[in-house]
This record gives structure tokens, C-alpha cells and sequence, in this order.
């Protein structure tokens, strides 16, 4: 695939190369998103890892994948559990590298029989220097023209492009006002990156934007809270892993009492509707975490805003 283009006022995020442990740590302690270029060159997945690879040693297991993906905006028309489908791992190979397809996705998955048994291909402690439990790696694989769309985590993130490539686009948590955050979900992001329509919103023009395409071996630094959006310019394995201390509600309460009485209201209705009624939500968008509203609820309810938002302790689709 060509090289993308994106408007002139998109920057290049800032690159380290070959960091040190000092640099990784002053990077980690701020919030400037950053590509890493020469700091994984040693690890074996960039050789072992493709979907030939993958076939050849997990083609008979397995999976439930998300096939026949809209290649273009925010929403998707249906809910997110009519994409799912069950098929071989051999099968979603073929399927992902095959010319002329709709976009098709292993995504936000642990896939253990895949991390367990290639655990030594990688190490995420080694950029972090955190070891403790409250981490989480997940892995992705996918056909091109998959994408994430513009969101926010609650935790640092370091994303690894291991095999193919895809495009970046990085906002800091700061600019959180000009990314236009979902009425429903302010973690979710009403701009689609790849169509930009600034006439709905302009504040976007504004906002410190960073664009890169990211090559096998690179690594994008996330700080907690910086939205992100990524697209496979061409069938690619990623890997990512959470860690560090999370956001918390009160930073996510300054961002809802800044956006205004519409926020307010769809905050309100979600309350009552997926809190105090128990409604399951439409899932839409790419993944979507919980209402606002509902995450209102289980902070009054159960002192925990983030209840089935925290990477480490939610759980999606796995190899079997």
C-alpha cells in the first residue's frame, strides 16, 4: 500500500533511537507520545512471527475473529457481536492475507496459546522496567485496512508493530476537549482520523496532532490518557502492553464537567438506562468500554469508575 497522506498541520512524533534506560524512564514520566526505533531489535519475534509462522504452529485452534469489517466510519451499522465469527486460525490466516477483502481482526485478545508458548520472543519488562502483576499484553492480528479509531486508555501503553505496517495517529490527553469526545462515552472519540471533517469539528484543527507510520520493529509510546488511533496499511501482528498507574475518575469527571450540558444530559439518560436499569449498550464503536453513564453508576455503587474498562482485568476473545 502507497504511503498514506495526512494533512500538513499533523506532525511527526518525537523518536528515540536505541534508548537508554535513563531516556525510557524520563519519556515514561511524562506525557509526550513518542515512536521508539532500535530498542526491540533483539527481539525474536520480529523473525518468528508471521501468519505463515502462526499456521504452522496453531492452524488447527480455534479462534473467534471479527470478519467483514466497515472500512469506513466511526460507528459500526450493527453491534459488534454480529462481526464475531468462528473459524480455524489457518482459515483467519488466508482470510487476512487474501487481496480484496473487507477488513477482518483478531483483536484486543490474549490469545495464550500464542503469548504462553512465544513468551520468550518478547519482553516488555525490559522497556518498562515494571515487573509487577498489574500489566497486561495483548496481541493483534489483522488484514489491512483494520482500525482502532481515535480512543483513550486509562494506562501507559507501549504498542509493537511486529510484522507489516500501520499508521499512527497520537493526540495528547490535553487536547482532550478538541477530539470531540462521544456524547455516550468520553473515552471514544466522535473524529474519524482517516475522513477528516473539520466543518463538524473545527476545534480538531487546533489540537497538537501527531501522524506516523509505524514499521516492524518500531514501538509508539502512549502515555496514560493520550488518544490514539491506528490503521493496517497491510495485513500486520502487533503486540501491546498496559502498565503503570491508571487515570481516575476524577480526571475523567474534569474532562465531562468541561464538555457541557449535552454531555451532561447523555450522561444523565445512561445513568438511569445502563446503570440503575441494567440495559446492555449497543457496541459500536471499535471495542466500546462502558457508558459514562454506566461508569457513573458503578462509581456510586461499587467505588470503581473503571469496572470492566482496565485492560488488566478485561477479558475478550481467546485462541482456544
Amino acid at each position: 500500500m502507497n504511503q498514506p497522506h495526512w494533512p500538513a498541520w499533523f506532525k511527526p512524533p518525537p523518536r528515540l533511537v536505541r534508548p537508554d534506560r535513563a531516556a525510557l524512564d524520563r519519556l515514561f514520566a511524562g506525557e509526550q507520545p513518542a515512536v521508539l526505533s532500535g530498542a526491540i531489535e533483539a527481539w525474536p519475534a520480529l523473525q518468528r512471527w508471521t501468519p505463515a509462522q502462526f499456521s504452522q504452529s496453531f492452524g488447527d485452534r480455534e479462534v473467534e475473529a471479527l470478519v467483514d469489517l466497515p472500512a469506513h466510519g466511526v460507528l459500526y451499522p450493527r453491534d459488534q457481536a454480529t462481526y464475531v465469527r468462528k473459524m480455524t486460525f489457518g482459515d483467519f490466516a488466508v482470510r487476512m492475507t487474501a487481496p480484496d477483502q473487507l477488513p477482518c481482526y483478531l483483536a484486543y485478545s490474549h490469545l495464550p496459546a500464542v503469548l504462553e508458548d512465544r513468551r520468550g520472543d518478547f519482553d516488555f519488562a525490559a522497556l518498562t522496567g515494571d515487573t509487577s502483576s498489574t500489566t497486561d499484553t495483548r496481541l493483534w492480528i489483522g488484514s489491512a485496512g483494520t482500525r482502532s479509531m481515535l480512543h483513550s486508555d486509562l494506562k501507559h501503553n507501549l504498542f509493537v508493530q511486529v510484522w507489516g505496517r500501520k499508521l499512527a495517529i497520537l493526540v495528547p490527553f490535553s487536547e482532550s476537549r478538541a477530539v470531540y469526545p462521544c456524547f455516550d462515552n468520553i473515552v471514544n472519540s466522535a473524529v474519524d482520523p482517516d475522513s477528516l471533517d473539520l466543518s463538524r469539528f473545527p476545534r480538531f484543527r487546533q489540537a497538537r496532532v501527531y501522524a506516523a507510520v509505524i514499521e516492524p520493529g518500531e514501538v509508539v509510546f502512549i502515555p496514560r490518557g493520550c488518544w490514539h488511533h491506528f490503521r493496517s496499511l497491510e495485513p500486520s501482528i502487533s503486540l501491546n502492553h498496559w502498565w503503570g498507574k491508571a487515570l481516575t475518575h476524577r480526571d475523567y469527571l474534569r474532562l465531562l464537567v468541561g464538555l457541557g450540558p449535552r454531555h451532561w444530559a447523555a450522561t444523565a439518560r445512561d445513568f438511569v438506562l445502563h446503570g440503575v436499569l441494567g440495559r446492555t449498550a449497543a457496541r459500536r464503536f471499535f471495542f466500546s468500554p462502558p457508558s459514562t453513564g454506566r461508569r457513573l453508576y458503578d462509581l456510586l455503587t461499587a467505588r470503581d469508575f473503571s469496572r470492566d474498562n482496565d485492560p488488566v482485568t478485561d477479558q475478550e476473545s481467546e485462541l482456544r
